[in-house]
């Protein structure tokens, strides 16, 4: 705050609260130095509702003690805390090849916003679900669009499995474990590698289930049994 912000807020803590006000002219000019040299990394106002006049007028309502500098410097610390948490650094108007000027715009932008001079700039949630045009795309149960899931089915071949199996109302080997290799639920069968350098029981995945799990699979599946 600027001296003549600070005087007008020591004016008004005195009006709220006549403990706060000095009547000798030499002692109200030394509570006033001493306002100001607390006080001049404290804002007036500042964005996110910070306001140094609620802070006395709250500080007054709710303590029996006489309001001091620290009653204000304190809740402005615990609002540029919040203010810094919120702030998510975006990208500056600065070349990034430019190393030394891209962190100094960086550390100007945490400046501003904690000295009151910014409001922080945060990231924005995306709570409106997929855009109409995507979600057009999107068969009901699926997160993809199908074409997507089919230029992705070579990178992941057991999922892809599952879902063919269902699209075509077999049963899911995947979906019980497996009798053979011993892989859990909803992971894909393994194997040995037996590789040259490959330390003993080194396991790599199988792109598709060993018969006995696709048969165990079928066979709860006849019998109404739910696996995971």
């Amino acid at each position: 705050m600027s001296p003549e912000e600070t005087a007008a807020l020591l004016a008004y803590a005195g009006r709220l609260d006549p403990r706060a006000a000095q009547l000798d002219p030499a002692e109200t000019s030394a509570q006033l130095a001493n306002w100001c040299e607390v006080l001049r990394d404290v804002p007036a106002t500042a964005p996110g509702g910070w306001d140094a006049a609620a802070a006395v007028r709250r500080h007054v309502a709710t303590s029996p003690y006489p309001v001091l500098p620290v009653d204000i410097t304190r809740p402005w610390a615990a609002h540029r805390r919040e203010l810094l948490a919120r702030h998510t650094d975006p990208r500056p108007d600065v070349d990034p090849d430019d190393v030394a000027g891209y962190q100094d715009a960086i550390r100007a932008q945490r400046h501003a916003v904690a000295t009151g001079q910014a409001a922080p700039s945060s990231a924005r949630q995306l709570t409106g679900g997929p855009h109409p045009a995507v979600a057009a795309r999107i068969p009901p149960g699926r997160a993809l669009p199908a074409s997507a899931a089919a230029a992705l089915a070579p990178y992941r071949p057991a999922r892809a499995a599952r879902e063919a199996a269902a699209a075509g109302g077999r049963a899911d080997a995947l979906s019980v474990p497996c009798g053979w290799c011993r892989a859990p639920a909803g992971e894909q069968c393994r194997r040995r590698t037996n590789a040259a350098g490959d330390r003993p029981g080194t396991w790599t995945r199988r792109r598709t289930p060993h018969p006995s799990r696709i048969d165990d699979a079928a066979t709860r599946t006849a019998r109404g049994e739910h696996a995971a």
